[in-house]
């Protein structure tokens, strides 16, 4: 056969997907196809890495469909071929029957890598997700956080109320219902979850392409529903944005504040530093001592004299207690106070993993002339106490003279490369336990089947537990580095849309083209817009809640980014996103429990 047919069967093969090397190209057109697309601004908004899920339909659909172009010139291609190798004596008819036979045999393996592909890319997105999220979640528990946390837990509720209502009065097919609730509130791994638990109760195809149809129409109107929410919000109430923002700003002050106190209580003078602290408590840290015209590091056993000056961090009530207990609050900040021997503040890194799990106590830092006052882990700030153990990759707020602190940079290690280097052991681990956690039956009353935590639940449960746990031992390190977990992050939900595009094309087309299509967008603006309508109108009346905090809590319950980056852009800051981050892990948990609950409450036998 001339070279040039050889050439163009070779590449019709690629591009329809009857070997290995065109599943590969296919997943890597459609993800870089839809990124690209994604990053296309509609009225200041982009879709994200969203879109890969429709250029892998569109793929499919035109090149890998025996139905489509790609496909029916590859038959006629191999049938000439084999036309040509057999002779003049040869029947074209049962020729192009067996090649297109062979053609369609390739195609349960093609799905069966494709549906292997979709669970790795998924099971890779949650859990960086939650290592990401993790470490703050128990503290996101606290305060405000638990407000914002039951706003959210309402916001889900609300949708799952009005899908099911969908269900009911409008005659939506809860497989399609479950699909657009997710699209509507832009929530992947929920969706999944759906999926999975329908293929556990053994749904039929069409119950599954009609979760996937659903899903894709109702994204785009999603979040459309979710902007307009936060719009209509600030139109009802008359907001002004930048207000909110610095209002927010002004109020959320920190956890840790800096005091300067002179010594002048008698009752003190005379005792060691180590007492006073003692008498304060651990929430208070001071981090240098002055005397005359010298700046010392506070050692347990410096006595104190009158005139001292200390300067401390911790919380507000610890250092109100530090000004009862010795003396008066200065006005000056002996960060900046004219000294002949000032000591400096530096931030070091713990990379030795042999001090990993330590006590910060245990290894007595004021012994090599330097104070350890902070700690900065996954975006939080800790204050340093005694029985505060390290993490691999703490950054140090460390305190001294120039050979303190190099010192303290000996011990702990300080590399920045070091972050850079894989923990495989960890990151294997850990999603391994995520997946069996996954596995595990649940039951729940009144259900006859038990719910799974699935590919999407378990390992974001598993990354949320080891995140905050850090390490087991020295040797299994619980860290990613941050741009590694963006990267996985990212590559993950890539394939995972991808594969779900280029499996589900036909189902897509036939449904997103119809009245009933249609329909289907006019149920996600309403499951997106009546829950977060609700409850924000509630948080602005009852609880006056800042706009600012309301944007970043509507955005988190519904796990969309496009609109935090709205929401960011409105505020002029990035300050939406402590109430984004702080809901966001209890109602990823939710949206997925949620997801299969409705599956097995309107689709279990």
């Amino acid at each position: 056969m001339p070279w040039p047919d050889l050439l163009w069967i070779m590449w019709l093969e690629l591009i329809t997907g009857v070997s290995p090397a065109g599943w590969l190209v296919a997943l890597a057109v459609s993800i870089a196809a839809g990124v690209a697309l994604g990053h296309l601004r509609v009225f200041g908004v982009s879709l994200g890495v969203a879109t890969v899920i429709f250029t892998a339909i569109a793929y499919a659909w035109a090149l890998w469909s025996p139905e489509s172009i790609g496909w029916q010139a590859l038959l006629e291609a191999k049938t000439r071929q084999a036309l040509a190798a057999a002779g003049s004596g040869a029947e074209p008819a049962a020729l192009r029957a067996a090649i297109e036979h062979e053609l369609h045999a390739k195609l349960h393996s093609r799905r069966e890598v494709l549906e292997f592909v979709r669970e790795f890319g998924l099971v890779l997105f949650v859990y960086c997700i939650g290592m990401t999220v993790g470490p703050g979640f128990l503290a996101s528990l606290r305060d405000r956080g638990l407000r914002w946390n039951l706003l959210a837990v309402a916001v889900v509720l609300g949708g799952l109320g009005v899908t099911s209502a969908l269900v009911v009065v409008a005659g939506l097919h809860p497989a399609a219902a479950v699909g657009v609730m997710s699209g509507a509130i832009t929530n992947t791994p929920g969706w999944a979850a759906a999926q999975a638990t329908l293929r556990e109760l053994q749904a039929p195809a069409e119950q599954l392409a009609l979760t996937v149809s659903g899903y894709a129409v109702a994204y785009p109107c999603g979040i459309a529903g979710i902007i307009g929410s936060l719009i209509a919000v600030r139109v009802l109430f008359r907001i002004r944005v930048r207000e909110e923002a610095a209002a927010f700003s002004a109020g959320a002050g920190g956890a840790a504040e800096h005091i300067d106190v002179r010594v002048s209580n008698p009752g003190i003078v005379g005792r060691s530093l180590g007492e006073l602290e003692a008498l304060v408590g651990s929430e208070a840290v001071i981090s240098r001592v002055q005397r005359g015209d010298e700046q010392l590091v506070p050692q347990p056993g410096f006595v104190l004299a009158a005139g001292d000056r200390l300067h401390a961090v911790g919380s507000p009530a610890a250092l109100q207690r530090l000004v009862a207990v010795a003396g008066e609050r200065l006005a000056e900040d002996l960060r900046a106070a004219p000294a002949r021997h000032r000591l400096e503040a530096r931030e070091v890194l713990v990379t030795n993993r042999d001090l990993v799990g330590e006590r910060l106590g245990s290894l007595d830092f004021p012994a090599l002339g330097a104070t350890v006052t902070r700690v900065r882990r996954h975006g939080r700030e800790l204050l340093a106490s005694d029985e505060l153990d390290l993490h691999f990759g703490d950054r140090l707020v460390v305190v001294g003279d120039e050979a303190g602190i190099k010192r303290v940079e000996q011990r702990v290690g300080n590399a920045p490369a070091l972050l850079d280097q894989p923990q495989l052991i960890g990151l294997f681990v850990g999603i391994a336990v995520g997946i069996v956690l996954g596995q595990v039956p649940i039951p729940v009353p009144g259900l006859a089947q038990p719910i799974k935590l699935g590919m999407a639940g378990g390992p974001i449960i598993a990354a949320l537990a080891f995140s905050s746990l850090g390490h087991l031992g020295k040797h299994i390190i619980f860290h990613v580095g941050r741009g590694a977990n963006l990267l996985m992050r990212e590559f993950g939900i890539a394939l995972f849309l991808a594969a779900v595009g280029l499996l589900s094309a036909q189902a897509f087309v036939e449904h997103a083209l119809s009245a009933e299509g249609a329909a289907w967008m006019l149920a996600a603006l309403a499951i997106a817009m009546l829950p977060l309508l609700a409850v924000a109108i509630v948080a602005r009346l009852w609880w006056k809640e800042n706009y600012t905090a309301l944007m970043g809590l509507m955005a988190g319950s519904c796990t969309d980014p496009p609109a935090l980056a709205y929401a960011n852009n409105a505020a002029g800051s990035e300050q939406p996103g402590l109430a984004y981050a702080t809901v966001y892990p209890l109602t990823m948990i939710l949206r997925i429990v949620g997801a299969q609950l409705f599956v097995l409450l309107w689709l279990a036998p």
